[in-house]
């Protein structure tokens, strides 16, 4: 008796899903106000910088849906906006982060000391172009090219470079920009972009005078190293190897003096992933 009611109830799924399929979306008109009049965009430029640095991808749908009230359901369907719909609102966004300051109370989203005005207008600059850039990409990830995901690389490492960004002698800020895992999560898992990417990344500690890949405790763990190894030379890595198996020397003198089983596998395992490194 069931099985009538059963069957009207999946047909109805069937034709509400292929409505929804079938339905394009246009932005509303007080979306499209509120993007173009919004100030105060720090927050904004703060987040897609945070994005940009993390290893999810490129992906600013949900800081765009707050900053701007889009619903969900809007956002949610991005591939279903009419096309003259989705041009105008990327114009609000560019628009928009071409209006973007940073005021001297929001300095602090973007730095850990204080920036003299030039500081604060080439990090204004570089935030700007990340921004642009990651709009492009997201709105467009097929056709941005090679060179905007470079682009973005690029001026996140010239704005970790300005005394005040990071104020970190350390280079620990490095660790997870320069990650092979987050540049392919950069590039929208795409091979030949973050073989770029990769490229991009050794020129520039090649051509710079840091030499933290080649110190063992800029590292996490030794598993960790195997994320680098694309951008150092044969060279650099034996001397990061050198670095490591002195360590795992120190430590075998005392396990040797106190025998323990699993810190011998451990200190065995090390050692032969360590010589087994390549670049």
């Amino acid at each position: 008796m069931e099985y009538p009611l059963l069957l009207e109830m999946k047909q109805l799924i069937t034709e509400l899903e292929q409505k929804e399929a079938e339905t394009i979306y246009t932005i509303p008109h007080e979306i499209m106000g509120a993007t173009k009049k919004a100030k105060n965009l720090e927050r904004f430029l703060h987040d897609i910088f945070a994005v940009v640095n993390g290893s999810g991808g490129i992906n600013l749908l949900s800081i765009i849906r707050r900053e701007f009230g889009m619903s969900v359901e809007l956002i949610d369907h991005m591939d279903q906006w009419a096309p003259y719909s989705k041009d105008q609102f990327e114009d609000a966004l560019h628009d928009a982060i071409d209006r973007a300051e940073i005021r001297t109370g929001k300095q602090g989203l973007f730095f850990q000391g204080s920036p003299d005005r030039k500081e604060a207008a080439e990090a204004l600059h570089l935030l700007k172009s990340i921004a642009h850039a990651a709009v492009k990409c997201q709105f467009h990830p097929k056709l941005a090219g090679t060179h905007t995901y470079i682009e973005i690389l690029d001026h996140v490492i010239q704005f970790y470079a300005l005394p005040n960004s990071f104020p970190d002698n350390s280079m620990i800020k490095y660790r997870n920009l320069l990650s092979s895992d987050r540049l392919y999560a950069l590039s929208g898992n795409d091979d030949t972009i973050t073989a770029a990417l990769k490229s991009h990344v050794k020129e520039w500690y090649q051509l710079s005078s840091f030499t933290f890949l080649e110190n063992s405790e800029w590292y996490h763990t030794y598993e960790s190293v195997l994320e680098y190894l694309y951008v150092i030379t044969e060279e650099q890595l034996e001397r990061l190897r050198i670095d490591y198996i002195q360590q795992i020397r120190d430590e075998f003198i005392i396990v040797k003096a106190k025998p323990d089983l699993h810190r011998v596998k451990h200190l065995t395992s090390m050692l032969e992933t360590v010589l087994n490194w390549k670049v």
